[in-house]
């Protein structure tokens, strides 16, 4: 899946984050064909876990100071999303790279792509009468 500009929210440091989620995709799904090795999910796991986190919390920022009105099933959506990743990678950790992990990964990127661009028909129109045009 490739970014495109027509994703863009108006937020720069957003998008760049959103655009994130796009390169992890493909980077699985260019390790998927080049052999995948535990070290390139492990990396990429920690990467997840982590992008989650500081885009989550930047993200409810400007979703508070908007007074965005969903803002609590956002909340729930991006706790739904951490414990997704984590319990993942508790997964990887206790029985190392299986195609069950493999496929977890794939389905939570995907729904989380989704979810960012099909929540409402017009992702630009959802996410910028949600939050402030500036950061």
């Amino acid at each position: 899946m490739q970014w495109k500009d027509d994703y863009k929210i108006g937020i720069p440091v957003i998008d760049a984050q959103h655009k994130q989620l796009f390169l992890a995709t493909n980077e699985l799904s260019e390790a998927l064909s080049k052999g995948l090795t535990p070290a390139v999910i492990n990396s990429l796991l920690t990467h997840l876990e982590f992008y989650a986190v500081r885009h989550f919390q930047m993200e409810e920022r400007y979703m508070m100071e908007s007074s965005y009105p969903d803002l609590s099933e956002e909340i729930e959506e991006h706790q739904y999303f951490t414990k997704r990743f984590t319990d993942i990678k508790n997964e990887f950790t206790q029985n190392g790279l299986t195609p069950d992990i493999v496929h977890a990964i794939q389905n939570e990127l995907s729904l989380w792509i989704n979810c960012l661009l099909y929540t409402s028909p017009s992702p630009r129109d959802r996410t910028r009468s949600r939050m402030p045009s500036s950061a």
